[in-house]
């Protein structure tokens, strides 16, 4: 399993707690409203903090030069 940086601790910790609102007021009767958006950005918040980090993107589009032996 690898290290997460701090950011995506908090990143993964606001997720979780936004799932939990959404799931709480699933269960407690709230309209469709007023629980899907907790709980829609808190699974986002969630899947975001997995993306890798910016510099070790690989661009798909991107020339590649040949290499010279």
């Amino acid at each position: 399993m690898k290290k997460f940086s701090t950011t995506q601790i908090v990143i993964i910790a606001i997720g979780i707690i936004g799932g939990a609102i959404g799931i709480f007021g699933k269960f407690d009767g709230w309209d469709y409203n007023r629980y899907f958006p907790f709980f829609y950005s808190g699974l986002t918040m969630v899947w975001i903090a997995f993306l890798p980090k910016k510099d070790c993107c690989c661009n798909l589009f991107k020339r590649r030069t040949a290499q010279k032996s």
